[in-house]
């Protein structure tokens, strides 16, 4: 009998804990998916002041490509928001 009220006892903390991490990992992730897109769009930013600045050539479109490649991604993850 004793043992059958401590794993209920066991069981109820665990679910206990889950009902109390589960908003958490909710903000976390929200948290890092806000940061990624936000840390995107700064780069995006600092290369389109960097292009420019450029002369037409290699390292411009290098730069734009990465800049497309940028805008995709970020496209990309807003919608699986």
């Amino acid at each position: 009998m004793a043992k059958s009220t401590n794993l209920q006892r066991i069981t109820y903390r665990l679910h206990a804990q889950r009902e109390k991490l589960a908003p958490s990992i909710a903000l976390r992730r929200n948290y890092l998916e806000t940061t990624f897109l936000n840390q995107i769009n700064s780069e995006k930013e600092a290369i389109q002041s960097h292009i420019q600045r450029l002369q037409p050539g290699v390292r411009r479109v290098y730069l734009q490509h990465r800049l497309e490649r940028l805008n995709a991604r970020a496209a990309k993850k807003a919608v699986g928001l």
